[in-house]
């Protein structure tokens, strides 16, 4: 991949702006234009590349501030569980050296696009909408391609990409999905019926979530709007993907699900 704009995204911690300016000397001694995201700042159009370093919180807002335009992400873990991460933050510069000579892997993730009341919004690993911070109970109607699939009464319900299977969805008890599956799993949140499970949709269905009472909408973990009783809220595979570069040192998915979750121990 030829670099000529690296764009880095980083959070507070004190790793992490050392991460980035170990990045930033090497990519000055490359002749490569490095920049660091200033908040509320537009994304220049010129990025070749996005570094996201910290947690996976990190990735996930770096992943928004590009899309729609599928600008390849790097995930450089600084302190983090950094299940999304290519490289932990002291391989920085070895990790931007390597994709500068091509020997990375481009992963396209699927997104999901919410619409609801005053709002229109993407996400990577889900769409949730839970009661509101007053009564956290909330009721949901939920349609499927425009017919009645479920009702749900309890804390609220996550839609999820394969990519957040591994996310809020497993910890409320969803399926592990490879990020490859196409597919989008809802997982009803302290239900109280006994037929709330999870489901797993083949990709391309439209899901509509009707508040019949008071909720909110959170965007990959983020509060994003406030819904009355009646609204409703459309969520649909989004028109683009979110692109994650892979690297020899990321490990596969399954080993990233023993490593960092513990998985089959």
């Amino acid at each position: 991949m030829e670099l000529r704009r690296v764009l880095f995204v980083h959070n507070p911690r004190p790793g992490a702006a050392t991460a980035v300016e170990r990045g930033r000397a090497w990519c000055r001694a490359k002749g490569i234009d490095a920049e660091i995201y200033a908040q509320g700042a537009p994304v220049p159009d010129s990025v070749d590349l996005v570094a996201a370093v910290g947690g996976d919180g990190t990735l996930l807002w770096a992943a928004r501030l590009v899309y729609p335009r599928e600008v390849p992400v790097l995930g450089v873990n600084a302190g983090g569980l950094g299940f999304l991460a290519a490289c932990d933050a002291d391989r920085i510069a070895d990790a931007l050296e390597e994709v500068s000579a091509g020997e990375g892997r481009l992963e396209r993730r699927a997104r999901l696009l919410a619409r609801g009341p005053g709002f229109a919004l993407s996400a990577l690993n889900e769409v949730a909408v839970v009661g509101s911070d007053g009564e956290r109970f909330t009721k949901l109607d939920v349609e499927i391609d425009g017919e009645q699939a479920l009702k749900v009464e309890g804390d609220g319900l996550i839609v999820s990409t394969p990519t957040g299977s591994t996310a809020y969805a497993l910890a409320a008890g969803g399926p592990v999905l490879l990020p490859t599956v196409p597919a989008t799993v809802l997982v009803p949140l302290a239900s109280h019926r006994l037929g709330g499970r999870p489901l797993v949709l083949p990709e391309g269905r439209d899901v509509s979530v009707r508040a019949r009472c008071p909720a909110r909408v959170f965007l990959d973990g983020e509060p994003v709007h406030d819904l009355k009783g009646g609204d409703v809220v459309q969520v649909k595979p989004a028109p683009a993907a979110t692109v994650l570069v892979r690297l020899a040192e990321t490990g596969s998915f399954f080993a990233r699900l023993r490593d960092k979750l513990g998985w089959s121990e």
